[in-house]
């Protein structure tokens, strides 16, 4: 086996992975701190060290540890890292998920997930393990670890071993921050557990352009996977903030040389309301609210607005999901599709998500002033925005919000006003002379 040099914070967290005291050891904190890459080498050198063991390697997606966890455990066995070479020192069978070493040793991927189907994880309770690596323990609920934790006996009195069981995650503010993070901040953990921090400045062989990415990330993300906060925020899913948008009223005076537009969230019949919103460059000069109108009475009103305002129809955007297709057609505007691919590749779940994150960051930076006199109108966004929330905001994949029926259960209404504002976000990120920003993976 060739030599390992591992980064200092590996090496600490080594020094327990390896001693016969320390029964969890919680390592990472980041993105980029060179996580996986020390729980593979970790599991190889029990198996390769102990003949005949059985070693899980889990997360909570088996597609997801194949794609990434699995693919690390490729490179540390290879040729040029640890001098193994595959079919004669291990073999690994796709079918079974299960990596064989010569001396009979073998590690289990496994998926982690909770399922309906399994209640009492009777697909966990029948492994005997001498040794557990979960990634992105995050991602798995505290009777996962628990049980995993359970079945960790296996030939430990044969090779003098004591059960150990290696997290590595990005910070969450679950059980894991309860178990490791705080007590390790209050001076407060256990002897048998330990938490080591690694930030993706302690690992010198990442590219400054990964180091680059991670800045330009929405803040909460870039608390999480950068700066390795795992107080990010008291409440983590939230992307408006209520002092930011008190004061964006006013904050500026429309420019009669900005560019005019309409943004326009169309809801037919019903309690829906139907809500157009008129900029002035990035300042909000009126909103106006329609209930139960037809689209075709929609459509004659947004045209009066159109040509009072002197609004172009390429400068109109028109929620066309659903009914709203009809006014679309008629306003020959730009139609605007909530679950639509984001703009420029970025890395968020759809379109809305992509708009709302980018007036999230325009609201942060001050460059959006709401003028409008009805306080009443002004209340409702504001709501409305505060019931914008991150969606799995743990998980590390791609940036979404919550759904439009998630809020209305918040608000008790529609958020129709929000939405139209939101759209008008459209614009600005079709213009982005950079298309790489939010661009990177969670995985």
């Amino acid at each position: 086996m060739a030599d390992i040099n591992l980064l200092p914070k590996q090496t600490i967290a080594w020094k327990y992975l390896m001693d016969n005291n320390t029964n969890e050891i919680c390592f990472g904190g980041s993105a980029g701190g060179s996580k996986s890459t020390l729980g593979c080498i970790w599991i190889v050198t029990l198996c390769l060290k102990y003949a005949g063991i059985r070693t899980l390697i889990g997360r909570t997606v088996l597609a997801t540890l194949k794609q990434t966890t699995f693919k690390t455990l490729l490179e540390v066995l290879s040729p040029k890292f640890m001098n193994l070479i595959a079919d004669k020192h291990y073999t690994f069978n796709a079918q079974s998920n299960v990596l064989t070493f010569y001396n009979g040793s073998e590690i289990i991927l496994k998926d982690l997930e909770d399922k309906p189907s399994d209640v009492n994880k009777d697909n966990l309770g029948g492994l005997e393990l001498s040794a557990v690596y979960v990634d992105e323990a995050v991602q798995i609920s505290f009777e996962t670890f628990s049980i995993l934790k359970s079945r960790i006996r296996f030939k430990l009195n044969e090779y003098n071993l004591i059960p150990k069981i290696l997290l590595t995650s990005n910070p969450g503010q679950n059980w894991l921050m309860n178990r490791f993070y705080l007590p390790w901040e209050e001076g407060t953990l256990d002897d048998n557990k330990i938490f080591v921090p690694s930030l993706p400045y302690d690992n010198p062989y990442l590219p400054d352009s990964y180091i680059e990415m991670l800045k330009e990330l929405p803040t909460l993300q870039r608390e999480r996977l950068l700066n390795g906060n795992w107080r990010y925020s008291s409440d983590i899913s939230s992307i408006f903030d209520f002092d930011l948008i008190s004061s964006s009223m006013y904050r500026i005076a429309p420019n009669p040389t900005d560019i005019k537009r309409l943004s326009c969230d169309v809801s037919r019949f019903g309690d829906d309301r139907s809500v157009v919103v008129m900029w002035v460059g990035l300042v909000i000069t009126e909103i106006f609210i329609f209930r139960k109108l037809s689209t075709v009475q929609l459509s004659e009103e947004i045209k009066q607005l159109m040509s009072t305002y002197g609004v172009h129809p390429q400068n109109i955007i028109v929620d066309t999901d659903g009914i709203g297709s009809g006014v679309g057609d008629q306003l020959r505007g730009i139609n605007f599709m909530n679950n639509a691919k984001p703009l420029h590749n970025q890395n968020f779940t759809n379109l809305k998500s992509q708009s709302y994150l980018k007036l999230s960051e325009m609201f942060k930076q001050g460059l959006i002033s709401i003028n409008i006199n009805n306080p009443s109108t002004v209340d409702d966004l504001t709501q409305e925005l505060l019931s914008v929330k991150l969606k799995n905001v743990d998980k590390d994949g791609k940036v979404g919000v919550i759904s439009k029926d998630e809020q209305k259960k918040v608000l008790g209404r529609s958020p129709d006003i929000s939405d139209a504002v939101m759209m008008g976000m459209y614009f600005h990120i079709k213009n982005l002379k950079s298309t790489g920003k939010y661009s990177i993976s969670f995985i």
